[in-house]
């Protein structure tokens, strides 16, 4: 599997991977997507055709997509869980569940007339699978909600001392330095 920047880089894409204001996704989804056959390519525009957004508006870039590259029916959003804490009313020490996370997700697509069609979010918290409509075309749309309580850092922090059993602050900085110095080094 691939990931490219900008379309027709190596393929006619079969995804668009959409995040909010996040730097670092692209390099840990290259990452991961080297791991895995096959010849998909992942469309991740560095400056994406839609300005930059954060939490779940970034599932308005759906309607734009389709308007630059009407064969892409495919969407991967990546969104950290502080863009979608951030501005709601919650008494201290609750938890954002999938259930609040999926009404949100509806909310969303049926403002930008999107019709769920069917929404599975029996996954780990914070990954639905969506089917939905816009008026004729069928969509595919995949949200990961990345974070245990508010970013992808503390889910790599986690990894990192699962694997190689060191301990480091869920903070970008940190991980920075972690990967520099035991696998940039080396190479």
């Amino acid at each position: 599997m691939r990931v490219s920047e900008t379309v027709g880089e190596y393929a006619e894409p079969w995804s668009f991977v959409g995040t909010g204001d996040g730097t670092d996704e692209f390099h840990i989804l290259r990452a991961v997507a080297e791991k895995y056959d096959g010849t998909c390519t992942l469309w991740f525009p560095q400056a994406p055709p839609i300005h930059k957004k954060t939490g779940l508006t970034v599932l308005d870039s759906i309607n734009t997509v389709i308007d630059i590259n009407p064969k892409i029916s495919t969407f991967l959003f990546l969104i950290d869980r502080e863009h979608i804490v951030q501005g709601i009313n919650r008494r201290s020490g609750d938890k954002l569940d999938n259930s609040d996370i999926k009404g949100m997700i509806e909310d969303r697509l049926s403002n930008k007339h999107i019709k769920i069609i069917k929404m599975e979010d029996n996954t780990p918290d914070g990954a639905f699978i969506i089917k939905g409509k816009l008026g004729s075309r069928v969509l595919q749309i995949y949200v990961i909600i990345q974070g245990i309580d508010l970013k992808i850092e503390e889910e790599i922090s986690k990894l990192i001392k699962l694997e190689k059993d060191i301990t480091i602050l869920p903070e970008k900085e940190h991980i920075r330095d972690f990967l520099k110095k035991h696998f940039i080094e080396k190479a």
